[in-house]
C-alpha cells in the first residue's frame, strides 16, 4: 500500500512538472522584456570591456613613466657618487 502511494505521488509530481512546462510556455521567440534585458547586459559588458582596455592603457603609460623615473634616479645617484668621489 505504501509503495502504491509513493508511486502515485511520483506520478503526480511528474505530471505537475510536465504541466508547468507546458503552461509556462516555452516559445521559440524571446519576449520583449527578455530582449531588453539582453540588450542591457550586452551594453554593460561592452562598457566594461572598454573600461578594462582604458585601464590597461593607463597602466602601460604609468609603467613606462616609472621605468623612466627609475632610470633618472640611477643617473642622479651615479652623478652624486661621482661628485662625492671628487671631494
Amino acid at each position: 500500500m505504501a509503495r502504491g502511494a509513493r508511486n502515485l505521488v511520483y506520478i503526480l509530481f511528474c505530471l505537475m512538472l510536465v504541466a508547468s512546462l507546458l503552461i509556462g510556455g516555452c516559445s521559440r521567440y524571446a519576449k520583449e522584456e527578455q530582449m531588453m534585458a539582453l540588450d542591457e547586459t550586452e551594453t554593460a559588458a561592452l562598457a566594461g570591456e572598454q573600461k578594462v582596455a582604458e585601464k590597461e592603457r593607463e597602466k602601460a603609460e604609468l609603467e613606462a613613466k616609472l621605468a623612466e623615473k627609475q632610470q633618472e634616479l640611477k643617473n642622479v645617484q651615479a652623478e652624486k657618487a661621482k661628485v662625492q668621489s671628487r671631494m
